[in-house]
């Protein structure tokens, strides 16, 4: 059955937002951390955002439809920490060094380091996915050469190759987490998941800052653009992104949807060069062209099989 006009401008919208969505996120995070407590404001981001979504859910699905068993508690929990906490985390930490733009293309890397789990657990991948998985690494490594990126002028010194490798370390986590996500017992509706890890998120956060010595008092103190930046994050990247995404899914080919992983990094690097005038080195114009065309492949391939989760920031 041919697909009506309506849907099609509906999909075609739906796209544009998720591009817009997760691909201004990472600028959200840089205004935010610019007077707000990074780990802590992670944390009270994602608690507005879970109860936002637990009341929508529970309104317009019944709040029976937010009960879930013990097992499914404790791995939307577990996923949580391991994704959001983690790789949120150490990205809103390492923003303070590492340019936007080269943040965003590790991150996109996410497909190519699930794909690699897969391959090490004796899942044979097809050729074209071995060449994008191999693609993609030496992409990685182009990117993150010693002496090649230039830190951010607030970095206060320090070593941005070692903050980036933290990125690179969070990336791992969340794609370990979309690994074995399908291997556990999570609930059916994929906003019922978002909403209970992202409560677990908060929660790992809060603690983490707590350890990292910050102080909620701090937010009384944040500038009208953190401010801005941390609405933009709870609104725009997490409630909006998460729900046209789920919809998106529903109604378009995953192919599809999934192009998001080589299209958000692209937007992010032209946001970082307007906004923040970083400079495109070599290694970043190299790096980056690598990794995103072995992303395409990747996410050509395993998409086809549905292994591809979202990591939003």
């Amino acid at each position: 059955m041919p697909v009506s006009s309506s849907i099609k401008t509906k999909v075609a919208l739906g796209l544009g937002i998720m591009y817009v969505a997760w691909g201004t996120t990472y600028i959200g995070i840089a205004f935010t951390i610019e007077t707000m407590p990074p780990l802590l404001s992670m944390s009270f981001r994602f608690v507005a955002a879970s109860l936002a979504l637990f009341v929508f859910i529970g309104l317009r699905n019944g709040w029976d439809s937010l009960r879930l068993t013990r097992k499914e508690l404790s791995s939307s929990l577990f996923l949580g920490i391991l994704m959001l906490g983690t790789g949120l985390g150490t990205m809103a930490l390492a923003e303070k060094v590492v340019p936007i733009g080269v943040a965003s293309l590790i991150v996109a890397a996410m497909p190519i380091w699930t794909a690699l789990f897969r391959t090490l657990d004796n899942d044979r991948p097809k050729l074209t996915s071995l060449i994008g998985i191999v693609g993609g690494l030496i992409g990685i490594g182009i990117i993150m050469l010693p002496g090649h990126t230039i830190a951010r002028p607030d970095s206060g010194g320090q070593n941005v190759t070692l903050w980036m490798f933290i990125i690179l370390f969070g990336n791992l986590c969340w794609s370990l987490g979309s690994f074995i996500a399908p291997r556990m017992e999570t609930p059916s509706n994929p906003l019922v998941l978002s909403t209970y890890e992202m409560a677990g998120a908060a929660g790992a956060l809060f603690i983490a800052g707590m350890i990292n010595q910050e102080s909620i008092s701090d937010f009384a103190d944040a500038s009208a653009r953190s401010w801005g930046g941390w609405i933009y994050l709870v609104t725009v990247g997490s409630l909006i992104g998460y729900t046209v995404y789920t919809w998106l899914l529903e109604n378009a080919p995953i192919t599809l949807v999934s192009t998001y992983a080589y299209v958000n990094p692209v937007v992010a690097v032209a946001l970082g060069i307007v906004i923040f005038s970083e400079t495109l080195t070599k290694n970043i114009l190299i790096g980056g062209f690598i990794v995103i065309v072995s992303v395409t492949i990747v996410v050509a391939v395993e998409s086809a099989k549905k292994q591809i989760l979202p990591q939003v920031q």
